[in-house]
């Protein structure tokens, strides 16, 4: 397409190009600062022209914010003080204007200002969060600082997703390098001592690993955490260790996710994904179970389950198996699991269950186990549970007659509560109890009873004939 263009331009004539100019500068008042810059500075590029002033955009941001008055956003209308989405419904318009200038910028491939625009909404965390008027509302409970870093969050999303799959050049990826780096230091001049690392530069991390993909501008942004002592915080390790694997420096991309992996999730994954592509089970060992000892994350023990050797590590892959199970639920690795432990161990396991909110997943444990009595124990004292049609699957065909008499109860239950939905839930109930051949006349007993009802209900005789039970 460039090479297109470049053929293009050079074959119109000088005057259609002016004409062309003229017109696209009259149309938009960015372009035509940036003319103006381009032409009293004498500049040798677009790109060294500034038409945003992040100070005055991030300013110009907190003061609209601190001039909203809630009471004339709502206008003595009558408003709901648990309603907590009035907060966002009056950030929102503010916010939207302030990312919608740096998406524009993106478009029109102005990427510096793109990046001038959004550092200035960024930065706005850093100040002290603006005092609104918020009356007798309520609607920022007792502050509006939450708010704001939640739209932060969502501007800068916004800002990666509209970078994404843009292709920029070396030169450009390291301008605004240099831009991010510039703001972090004029901050660190004014920062206690104690406070120096609050410019974080984690919010950038997807930003720089879309826009970073040579050993250029890798070692470039490596250089710069360095000079600015970035690189000793963990909210660094995700981008050096990004553009170490650009520069296929492992031994740095080992010694930076060794040094990082109990701080951040994310670099402990990428660390347990390294020693698995070096083939180094022991030191995979060896990470994660510092991990376990100090966080059963279910992530770390499904990489385990799916990376570590089995016969090596026999302890660790049972382990992770059981934090994954308790965390995730997953029937298919309790199978796994059950091949390991002995009658006695396993429903020692199964009882740490017991006591959790999941009653089906412990109910399904204990059918595998034919632990049938606990099942019906089970039931019997959750009678009214919403999922008590399958919480009585797997005993049916062990206790018939029990089954039975909890099944008609509660459709009785659903039956006098009155309703279509409860009409239905009863005759899903009643349609387990065809599943019982001993109860088949008292079954049709019951049935003729609920199409005897008086007085009529029409609704349940409807929802008995789709259950297919008249």
């Amino acid at each position: 397409m460039k090479k297109d263009f470049i053929e293009r331009y050079d074959e119109v004539e000088k005057s259609k190009k002016l004409n062309f100019l003229k017109q696209l500068l009259l149309k938009d008042s960015d372009l035509q600062k940036q003319f103006m810059d381009f032409t009293i500075n004498k500049a040798n590029s677009l790109e060294s022209i500034t038409a945003v002033n992040i100070d005055e955009l991030r300013d110009q941001l907190w003061s609209e914010i601190s001039a909203i008055d809630v009471d004339d956003k709502l206008g003595g209308c009558y408003y709901d003080s648990d309603d907590e989405g009035m907060g966002n419904t009056i950030l929102e318009p503010i916010f939207n204007s302030f990312v919608n200038k740096s998406l524009e910028f993106i478009d029109k491939g102005n990427y510096l200002d793109a990046f001038r625009s959004i550092l200035a909404i960024y930065e706005l965390s850093i100040l002290e969060e603006p005092e609104v008027d918020d009356g007798d509302y309520y609607v920022f409970g007792e502050d509006i600082e939450s708010f704001i870093e939640n739209f932060i969050d969502s501007s800068i999303a916004s800002f990666n997703s509209r970078m994404k799959n843009r292709v920029l050049s070396i030169e450009m990826v390291n301008s605004l390098t240099a831009l991010f780096y510039e703001r972090y230091l004029k901050y660190l001049e004014n920062a206690d001592k104690e406070e120096e690392n609050y410019f974080n530069i984690s919010y950038f991390n997807l930003f720089f690993e879309q826009v970073i993909d040579n050993s250029n501008s890798a070692k470039y942004l490596l250089e710069k955490l360095k000079e600015s002592k970035l690189d000793e915080y963990e909210e660094s390790a995700i981008i050096t260790l990004h553009c170490v694997d650009i520069i296929e420096d492992n031994e740095l991309y080992l010694k930076v996710a060794n040094e990082f992996f109990l701080d951040s999730k994310q670099v402990a994954l990428k660390l347990q994904k390294r020693y698995k592509e070096l083939n180094n089970n022991s030191e995979l060992a060896r990470v994660s179970n510092i991990l376990f000892e100090k966080e059963q994350n279910s992530d770390y023990a499904l990489f385990i389950i799916d990376n570590i050797d089995k016969d090596e590590s026999k302890p660790l892959y049972i382990k992770a198996l059981e934090i994954y199970i308790k965390a995730q639920h997953s029937f298919e690795h309790y199978k796994l699991l059950r091949e390991y432990f002995d009658k006695e161990r396993i429903l020692e396991f199964i009882e740490d269950f017991a006591k959790g909110y999941n009653k089906l997943f412990y109910i399904q444990l204990l059918g595998e186990e034919s632990q049938y009595k606990s099942i019906l124990e089970l039931v019997q004292k959750n009678r009214d549970d919403y999922n008590l049609a399958q919480m009585v699957q797997p005993i049916i065909s062990i206790y018939p007659n029990e089954v039975f008499e909890i099944l008609k109860a509660r459709s009785d239950k659903m039956v006098e509560s009155r309703g279509r939905s409860s009409y239905a839930k009863a005759c899903e109930l009643l349609q387990l109890a065809l599943k019982i051949p001993t109860k088949k006349e008292e079954l049709n007993s019951y049935v003729r009873k609920l199409y005897n009802h008086q007085p009529r209900l029409p609704a349940l005789i409807d929802e008995l004939g789709k259950a297919g039970l008249l």
